[in-house]
Parts: C-alpha cells; structure tokens; sequence
C-alpha cells in the first residue's frame, strides 16, 4: 500500500473509531503515533489527505465557531461503508 493510501485508510479509521465525534488534523496524528499504523505521520499530511477524503464524501468538515480556522473531519455514511466494503472495520 502507498503512504497515500496509508494515511487515508489511517484517517478514516481515526474517524471511524472516535465517531460521531469529529477529530482535528492534531488529534488525528497524536491518535496514529499512539495507537495507529503510520507512526511519523504530520498534520499536513493529514489535512491534504483528508481533503482527498472529503471529496470521495468519506469525511466531512465541521466547523465550530470557537476554533474558527481549525478544520475538524467526522465520517460519513459513505466512509463506514467504504471501509467496510474494503474489509478494514
């Protein structure tokens, strides 16, 4: 599996596992490093990823007013439904 390929399954198992809560980019990697796959992932990696992501509608964004600026990703339907299709969850 490519890294790319790597940190989305990464991101949408983050997402998954914590769900219906949504995760910033620094909780999604602090939640890898501990108990994930891809251990030396950084939070750039994370947001380009997860926009890739938010366009296949396996994530979406949410926004809270009091972090203004801080993109927050939460699974879809969509998502669950990929990852259980591909056989990860």
């Amino acid at each position: 599996m490519h890294r790319k390929e790597s940190i989305r399954l990464e991101i949408l198992t983050q997402c998954y596992g914590y769900r219906p809560h949504s995760r910033s980019a620094e909780m999604i990697v602090s939640l890898a490093r501990r108990e994930g796959e891809v251990k030396d992932l950084i939070a750039n990696e994370v947001e380009v990823e997860s926009d890739y992501c938010v366009g296949k509608q396996w994530l979406e964004v949410e926004s809270f007013e009091l972090s203004q600026g801080v993109k927050r990703w939460k699974i879809t339907a969509a998502g669950v439904d990929f990852l259980e299709r591909m056989g990860w969850v």
